[in-house]
């Protein structure tokens, strides 16, 4: 299985989350798959759901590493054919303000993690893209940035804030870091999740702001916010990397929810 996906060029993070699903699956079953039912596996499932009290989300991806191995390495798809996907959570996803933003930033614990975090927001990226974002990805010349090997294996282009360049080269200057972007504890590996994850957790609490917010909430913002400002859909699809126009249209609902307060009652205007 784990050669099958490296030949399909899946992403590591991928790779890592199927094996587990199935590992899992195994150890609580006491079965290999290939000696499994469908009542076995809708078992496990109702484990991870009741007992683990996992989200829909994880759980969707524990059922995808089971269709791949029963797809691809047993040629087996009947075996788990007619088990739904859960369905998933409408919920929208939250955004941060432009004053949000601002004191955020000026929370940030240094330079490093200032600019890091202005530039996921100011071009929209992913966790993974900040950590994989070399130094000559960056394009001073056409003020974009080159995503290489996005979700889904694609490169794309998308916005270098020109209201950053200073700043950026100020922290270049200052940090000096080799090959990526954002260097890790040694000069010229990577930065990890994790540090990502804790200069935002940092300045969130510093900034006093109390949103149920994560780093990807600056990526929501972004898109959000291009939306206001009349940029049409399909430009902020290209430079999210959506595969599908219908994941972008998301934030069409974001941004009526924040013109609401605009909007007169028909009733206000009966009164008048």
């Amino acid at each position: 299985m784990h050669v099958r996906m490296e030949v399909e060029h899946f992403a590591n993070s991928s790779i890592l989350c199927y094996l587990r699903s199935v590992k899992e699956l195994c150890e609580f079953t006491g079965c290999l798959p290939d000696q499994l039912n469908e009542d076995q596996i809708y078992t496990f499932l109702h484990h991870l759901k009741q007992e683990r009290q996992l989200s829909r989300e994880t759980i969707r991806n524990y059922l995808q590493g089971m269709r791949f191995m029963y797809r691809s390495v047993y040629k087996r798809i009947d075996i788990i054919q007619d088990i739904p996907y859960p369905k998933q959570a409408k919920k929208l996803p939250a955004i941060l303000s432009g004053r949000e933003l601002l004191k955020l930033f000026e929370a940030a614990p240094s330079i490093k993690h200032r600019v890091m975090l202005k530039l996921t927001y100011g071009g929209g990226l992913r966790r993974s893209e900040v950590i994989n974002l070399k130094i000559c990805d960056v394009d001073f010349k056409n003020n974009l940035l080159r995503i290489e090997s996005g979700k889904g294996g694609k490169d794309r282009y998308t916005l270098l804030p020109k209201s950053l360049v200073a700043e950026l080269i100020e922290y270049q200057q200052a940090c000096q870091p080799q090959k990526y972007l954002f260097n890790g504890r040694l000069r010229g590996s990577q930065i990890s999740e994790q540090t990502i994850r804790w200069a935002f957790t940092k300045a969130i609490e510093k900034a006093d702001i109390h949103k149920k917010v994560c780093v990807h909430s600056l990526r929501h913002s972004f898109a959000s916010h291009l939306l206001a400002m009349g940029t049409d859909l399909v430009t902020i699809q290209k430079l999210m990397g959506h595969s599908d126009i219908r994941t972008t249209m998301v934030y069409l609902q974001l941004t009526h929810k924040n013109n609401l307060n605009q909007v007169i009652s028909p009733l206000d205007r009966l009164q008048q």
